[in-house]
């Protein structure tokens, strides 16, 4: 008969134990003659300590206990197994031995793995920088926890990370289904799943790694060995018009315990002189840190040098991290001091996508191809809240050119006009000019995208459509787009009265934790929170009337606030907002799903207020009530209408019949619970009429100096921060700085910006209103451009409002009496522009 054995490593010393190896005996004679001697430790205990099972062959046929003991001659130094020898007879030994009930306990053998059929309902045994495994399923019944340590290349003295599901065997760091957004990034290498613990109808099995000290499994893999190639310039597979080759989206799924940091391998082509990445922390901030190694450090100048991980960034990324940052303190350049300092880890409070492009040329590339040089990258998740997702994706390039095209070929390459469409606004008279602006396009600038709080590369501004109103003259807003420029001015020719808009209601960051509970419970016409505990109450309650004060500011309204047609104060609109979470116990962070209430200023006065400390019970009941409009309609007001949309928007809302009722122990509280929904404000806007001029329509760009220069730099115990700069080995993407000039952005360090041209309109005779009988009011176009080394146009200094005409511009198109004329036709595409006429 055969039999496999694999002892449990914790119930022997193990640095005890004699070199003369085990015998094995069996109860048919007493446990008096071995039927083997001589079985050396390492084939009877588990990775990492040995090699077991061992398959014992030879045992006789009735035999229903095994004792193995070790060889220590009569007199060891060990100390007995913890396993209680049999009654009766009981052997005579001071050495270590075990005994094994051969008929009732389980075999430990191999066949776990294939008896129950253990497999992944997802499963990749070859990928680029990622393991993908989805749920464990098994043919002896339902699996319903487990963890699985990854061990890779081999080396199984402890697992990389631990995988799992359920919450039996916490703590592990990433959840199952490791497929989607909650695949593993992981360096190339050999990977290996090993199942620590696992619950299978109700029995749990254990390995010599488990924690849970269930039925005794083999210390093997029952799964394909996941080899994982290294990321590549060319293996990536986004292509066509995807920026980024690589990219990873990772979400923790808040299980409960802290993610573990996450580690890519990246093997560079010889011509790779340029690494673009962009990286987004969402709400809670993660840290990643990218290392250059060489692939080849003898044959470097300096072999001690590059022989150790050289760093390239190291930088914690997320918008909680806002009012953390100090341009001295963290090292960013600044205009008085543009050196990058050695204080590492930087820090971006950024909620969106963080751009940046690493400069490679200084370092000494490997020539050899079967020894590329590397990048690690290592994304580290907050290691306070677990609830962090994060989106990472990275390029190589042969070249780059911060420069946009248009300054690269300067002045040739002017940004032209190649339409010019005018549009009458009738009902209440403005004039709308629209110029399509025509010009180059730099597929660089995309890499080095704006990302708070580094402005990095700007086309110019960000285009929105012009408004029906708007509270100036003249309006104009524009975005530079691949091929063209959308310029628009909006001109009023009749007084007009806007009713602007500013929403709030963002979705703020997450507030202090609780460890009481917190219920949120929504009926039809009121919002009601219920605490036990007196901390929770109080936060909310002061923020509610925190939000309030600040919103009304000083006026000190008497309730209720009537609907007057000349006050906005009674479309005041609060909101609530409730972090829900995954689970009562999931921290508040980047998966929290958000419950927001409206309620009105009125309601606010309405407030309920429930105290009884004696039952460990306090509430905040706060009422819905319908509103109106009362603002009268107008052809030159807006107001009605912007005011009627708000009316019926938040009638809609409180009128839905919702019952719902949350309950959450963690975390239920965000740093701005009440926010006011809608900042209103009236602005009356003049005729105007005569000579008038639009401000000029600027065309720039600027990119923050952090974003576009790699200091290299190495940890060392010898320096302060723990770190020191490679001043010599920094480097920056190549820019044209003969057009830029420094300027402070953010208060975060600086950057350098430019100007490449500007276009004026004026009116020469804007009539006061429209003589619906002609075509258009007369207009001309000036031309401010000329670029020196400080970054500006040539245009007059100083002055606020620029004269009307700017005298250092130039007249390049006139529409007077319905003719148009071209004065420079250079600045047009094809010599003359397109002329659309509102008809």
């Amino acid at each position: 008969m055969n039999y496999s054995i694999c002892l449990d490593p914790s119930s022997f010393d193990l640095t005890s134990l004699s070199a003369n190896g085990f015998s094995v005996y069996t109860d048919l004679d007493n446990f008096t003659t071995p039927i083997i001697q001589n079985i050396p430790s390492s084939l009877l205990f588990p990775p990492p300590i040995g090699t077991c099972p061992f398959t014992l062959s030879g045992i006789p046929n009735g035999a229903t206990q095994l004792l193995i003991i070790d060889q220590c001659e009569g007199e060891g130094t060990g100390t007995k197994s913890s396993i209680p020898p049999p009654a009766d007879p009981a052997p005579t030994t001071n050495c270590c031995y075990a005994l094994i009930d051969i008929e009732t306990t389980p075999p430990v053998t191999s066949s776990f793995c294939t008896t129950c059929s253990l497999d992944f309902d997802v499963f990749s045994s070859s990928y680029v920088g990622q393991i993908i495994a989805g749920n464990l399923t098994s043919t002896c019944g339902p699996v319903t926890d487990y963890t699985i340590g990854w061990y890779k290349d081999g080396d199984y003295s402890a697992p990389e990370f631990i995988s799992g599901t359920g919450s039996a065997f916490i703590p592990y760091q990433f959840s199952h289904p490791l497929s989607g957004n909650s695949s593993v990034p992981a360096l190339a290498g050999n990977w290996e799943g090993i199942i620590h613990d696992i619950s299978i109808n109700g029995v749990v099995y254990s390995s010599v790694s488990g924690s849970a000290n269930g039925i005794l499994i083999p210390f093997e893999s029952c799964f394909d060995t996941v080899v994982v190639e290294p990321l590549e310039c060319n293996n990536g597979p986004y292509s066509g018009s995807a920026k980024y080759s690589h990219k990873f989206n990772f979400n923790s799924q808040a299980v409960g315990t802290v993610s573990a940091p996450v580690s890519l391998t990246y093997a560079l082509d010889p011509t790779t002189e340029y690494f673009a990445y962009t990286f987004q922390g969402y709400s809670i901030w993660d840290e990643m840190e990218i290392k250059w190694k060489s692939g080849n450090p003898a044959a470097t100048s300096n072999p001690t040098l590059y022989s150790q991980p050289i760093y390239l960034e190291k930088i914690k990324i997320g918008g909680d991290l806002y009012g953390q940052i100090n341009a001295n303190s963290l090292g960013f350049p600044t205009v008085s001091n543009p050196q990058i300092d050695n204080t590492w880890p930087k820090i971006a409070s950024s909620y969106g996508y963080f751009r940046r492009v690493l400069t490679l040329t200084t370092l000494e590339t490997s020539s050899n191809p079967s020894f590329p040089d590397l990048l690690e990258i290592t994304i580290t998740p907050n290691p306070i809240n677990n609830n962090t997702t994060w989106v990472a994706g990275f390029q190589c390039l042969t070249d780059f050119d911060c420069t946009d095209c248009m300054f690269s070929n300067y002045p040739d390459s002017l940004p032209k006009i190649s339409q010019i469409e005018l549009e009458k606004v009738y009902g209440c008279d403005a004039q709308h000019i629209k110029l399509i602006i025509s010009g180059c396009y730099s597929p660089n600038s995309d890499f080095m995208a704006p990302g708070n709080p580094f402005t990095e590369l700007t086309g110019s501004l960000l285009y929105t459509s012009p408004p029906p109103f708007y509270p100036t003259n003249q309006y104009q807003q524009n975005r530079y787009l691949p091929g063209n420029t959308v310029d628009y001015v909006y001109t009023t020719l009749t007084p007009q009265t806007t009713c602007n808009v500013g929403y709030g209601g963002y979705i703020s960051g997450c507030g202090p934790s609780s460890t009481g509970t917190i219920t949120l419970n929504k009926t039809p016409g009121q919002i009601q929170l219920t605490f036990n505990l007196l901390d929770d109450y109080n936060y909310y309650k002061n923020k509610l009337i925190e939000v309030f004060t600040q919103a009304i500011g000083t006026l000190n309204p008497t309730p209720p606030i009537s609907c007057d047609p000349n006050s906005l104060l009674y479309y005041k609109i609060f909101k609530i907002r409730v972090p829900s979470q995954l689970t009562p116990t999931a921290n508040c962070g980047d998966n929290t799903v958000t419950q927001d209430y409206l309620f009105h200023i009125n309601d606010y006065f309405n407030v309920q207020y429930i105290e009884n400390p004696s039952s460990n019970f306090w509430s905040i009941s706060i009422p819905q009530s319908p509103i109106v409009n009362c603002y009268p309609a107008s052809n030159c007001n807006n107001c009605n209408v912007v005011l009627q949309n708000i009316v019926n928007n938040y009638n809609a809302e409180i009128s839905q019949n919702i019952n719902y009722t949350f309950t959450t122990t963690v975390g239920a509280k965000y740093a701005a619970p009440f926010v006011n929904v809608y900042n209103l404000w009236q602005t009356s806007t003049p005729s105007a009429s005569g000579s008038v001029c639009v401000t000029p329509i600027y065309i720039s760009q600027q990119y923050n100096v952090y974003s576009a220069t790699t200091m290299p730099f190495i940890s060392s115990s010898q320096s302060p921060t723990g770190w020191v700069n490679l001043t010599t080995l920094e480097a920056s993407i190549p820019c044209d700085t003969s057009f830029y000039f420094p300027t402070t952005e953010y208060s975060y360090g600086f950057d350098k910006k430019a100007y490449i041209a500007a276009y004026q309109i004026r009116y020469p005779n804007l009539t006061g209103s429209f003589n619906y009988s002609l075509s258009t009011n007369d207009f001309e176009i000036y031309a401010l451009t000329g670029n020196g080394a400080t970054g500006s146009l040539l245009q007059t200094s100083n002055v606020s409002p620029l004269p009307c005409p700017d005298p250092s511009g130039s007249k390049i198109y006139s529409y007077i009496a319905g003719v148009p004329t071209v004065y420079t036709s250079s600045y047009f595409v094809g010599g003359n522009p397109t002329l659309v006429i509102d008809p």
